[in-house]
């Protein structure tokens, strides 16, 4: 509890940081765009300064006159308002790149700390908190759509669209228990992979191979709750390119992930084996943009070749 304490503290530190650095940054990235609006009305004067002395030296038309007179060169102070206004908007560039990665790695510390206060509520004494198998516990439930409501309530970083309808088909198959065990094994382990992407980015470094993707998550643990063989991150070519395929993988989602507010969800885990009803879970994995994982279905196959 101490180390889960101290790390709250940590993260809440990031945030503070991370907060200070936006706003210096921001404040760099509105001086530089002052100076390049400054630079801009500076070279446009310019411009009219050179087009008035054109005017002035230009002869009057007269016979014999087949070709206008050749430009004079622009002063020398033009040139240099040119390249001073380049190097304003390489600058300005800079900054703006600076100041969306500084609240990319500020909104990844509150999303991390965010996640650890929410495992760190009130629990039975003696409970551990500190890994996936502890979550897991906090999740398990009588039935699906009970697993599924523990998850909105304990896992911050997963946001469930499930149908209970179609969750529900499944609770009088013999099965039932264990494909419940599965789930709550799945949502555990993916709640401890968004967590763990998060906290790398707020500390600014790099996700590694481990965190590229919830498979590679999975296959990187000592000893998962969820093994690797049970992620699948596509579809056959049927099931994801066809018109059906498609229609029944798409799913809602919250609007800041996608403004539609539905997303093609290829990716899923195997709840059950390959027998009727191959319960799957579809989920979108988001970690690398708002750091969420959406889970959009939870119920029977979906269509593919072999229930064409």
């Amino acid at each position: 509890m101490k180390a889960a304490q101290e790390l709250v503290e940590d993260l809440r530190g990031l945030v503070e940081a991370g907060e200070k650095e936006a706003v210096r940054l921001r404040r760099a990235l509105e001086r530089e765009r002052e100076a390049r609006r400054a630079a801009e009305s500076r070279l446009a004067q310019a411009r009219e300064a050179v087009a008035a002395e054109l005017r002035r030296r230009a002869p009057a038309p007269g016979p014999g006159l087949l070709e206008p007179p050749a430009q004079p060169p622009p002063p020398p102070d033009l040139a240099e308002l040119r390249r001073r206004l380049e190097d304003s908007e390489a600058e300005r560039a800079t900054l703006a790149a600076m100041v969306a990665e500084s609240e990319a790695e500020r909104d990844a510390a509150l999303r991390a700390r965010d996640a650890t206060i929410a495992r760190l509520q009130p629990r039975q004494e003696g409970e551990e908190t500190s890994d996936a198998r502890a979550l897991k516990t906090r999740l398990e439930a009588t039935t699906f759509e009970g697993v599924l409501g523990r998850a909105g309530r304990f896992c911050p970083s997963l946001v469930i669209t499930a149908d209970p309808d179609e969750a529900r088909k499944l609770e009088h198959h013999q099965k039932a228990a264990q494909w419940r065990g599965r789930l709550a094994d799945t949502l555990a382990t993916m709640q401890m992979y968004a967590e763990a992407k998060n906290l790398a980015r707020a500390r600014g470094g790099n996700c590694g191979p481990e965190l590229a993707n919830f498979r590679a998550y999975c296959a990187s643990q000592p000893s998962p709750l969820l093994s690797d063989k049970k992620v699948a991150l596509n579809e056959g070519q049927l099931a994801s390119t066809s018109p059906r395929g498609r229609a029944e993988r798409t799913f809602r989602v919250p609007r800041q992930i996608a403004s539609s507010g539905t997303a093609v969800m290829v990716e899923h885990i195997r709840i059950g084996d390959g027998s009727p009803p191959a319960p799957r879970l579809h989920f979108l994995d988001d970690t690398d943009s708002s750091g969420l994982i959406v889970i959009g279905f939870l119920g029977d196959h979906r269509y593919n070749a072999s229930t064409n």
